[in-house]
């Protein structure tokens, strides 16, 4: 079984699987913290690496992205980012909403003010065509991962 709170301040240096990544996501799930945003950036990096190399979309990474998501920063843009593009299964399973963990106009405002990242133009166009397709709105995003939330909880 996954100690929590020893992973909160070495994440760096525990190897873990797979399972091990389960896990901690859904202890993470149930006693999510203010502080946790590196373990589940560190989460979701691992995850994604996974995926590049594999098919499909495992339940553990969809709950890295939420959970990252609603750390609310909206520095995270990238890594969720990172994590849909992984391949093409992510790209079509990762929820686009996850992509406004700071809301639309934060997220937009600092994915537009980050003109030397070499993703801009691609995830400027992605959000840009998703906003327009789905017509969302701030408070439409939050009752999305709310959903999602209520699904993993189940």
């Amino acid at each position: 079984m996954i100690d929590l709170d020893r992973l909160r301040t070495d994440f760096a240096n525990t190897p873990l699987d797979e399972a091990d990544r389960d896990d901690a996501l859904r202890l993470l799930l149930r006693d999510h913290r203010e502080g946790d945003a590196d373990l589940l950036r560190h989460l979701l990096a691992a995850e994604t690496a996974s995926h590049r190399e594999g098919w499909g979309l495992s339940e553990t990474m969809g709950l890295a992205a939420l959970l990252l998501a609603e750390c609310g920063r909206e520095e995270d843009v990238w890594t969720l980012w990172e994590a849909k593009n992984a391949s093409f299964d992510t790209m079509a399973g990762i929820d686009g909403f996850l992509l406004f963990p700071a809301g639309i106009a934060g997220t937009t405002a600092h994915v537009i003010a980050s003109e030397d990242h070499p993703e801009r133009g691609d995830l400027m166009t992605y959000m840009s065509e998703y906003l327009e397709y789905e017509k969302l709105t701030d408070e439409e995003i939050r009752a999305h991962i709310a959903q999602l939330r209520s699904y993993y909880e189940g």
